[in-house]
């Protein structure tokens, strides 16, 4: 009873910081996908696609997530296979797992951008409550890694190096997104404003919202993945 009632709190936890943020939570309610998404959410939905394709094939597996956070590892140095490496690992396949696999085709798992569209419309905008409570989980285990000197905030180079490696983003648009992330303007991110920044870009529909450039700005060149 004790850890259903934990768990209890740290969704409402969540979805609280995703109503602050502004995504617009339904809580306790199912929505007709195609009802919900909209454009704003579809472009961010096609960036994120395009950030993950980087063999321009036109479809992505768990294999793409994969290489993403390995590159974000790499970039820090730290092995795969150790406590964070692991963290960011499982934290990685959870939001396959829990948000895309079900609409993925073939034996190899591909999902198209329209397969990873509706796959986010129904696994993730259907039932907002419950995907805060989940996106929470990965946001924290993916601020971690991005926590370089560990004093539980991302400063502006850390975040830049994370936007770099993670999702091709170049060094001016991060630092025009950090800029509006960084809402109490102390030049640091702290974990609510990194939940926050998550929360918007997956729920949010709202136009021209900051968070709507964490994969980079729609439209703006994706830079090459970096080698390690």
């Amino acid at each position: 009873m004790k850890a259903k009632t934990k768990q209890r709190a740290i969704a409402v936890g969540a979805v609280a910081a995703a109503v602050a943020a502004g995504a617009a939570i339904a809580i306790g309610t199912r929505l007709k996908p195609t009802a919900t998404v909209g454009r704003v959410r579809l472009n961010k939905f096609d960036r994120w696609f395009d950030t993950l394709d980087t063999a321009g094939n036109d479809y992505i597996t768990e294999a793409n997530l994969i290489e993403a956070a390995g590159r974000v590892l790499g970039a820090r140095g730290v092995p795969v296979d150790s406590p964070m490496g692991m963290e960011l690992h499982e934290a990685t396949q959870r939001l396959w797992a829990e948000f895309i696999a079900p609409k993925a085709i073939g034996d190899d798992g591909r999902v198209g951008r329209r397969e990873l569209r509706t796959a986010l419309a129904e696994h993730m905008l259907a039932d907002q409550f419950a995907a805060a409570a989940k996106l929470a989980s990965i946001a924290d285990a993916y601020f971690s890694i991005a926590d370089e000197d560990g004093d539980g905030l991302i400063s502006s180079g850390e975040f830049v190096q994370l936007m770099r490696n993670w999702n091709g983003v170049d060094y001016q648009e991060s630092h025009r997104v950090f800029e509006y992330l960084d809402a109490d303007h102390d030049n640091r991110i702290s974990p609510d404003e990194w939940r926050s920044a998550i929360f918007s870009f997956f729920l949010g529909s709202e136009r021209n919202h900051p968070a709507n450039d964490l994969m980079g700005r729609v439209g703006s060149p994706i830079l090459a993945p970096a080698s390690f």
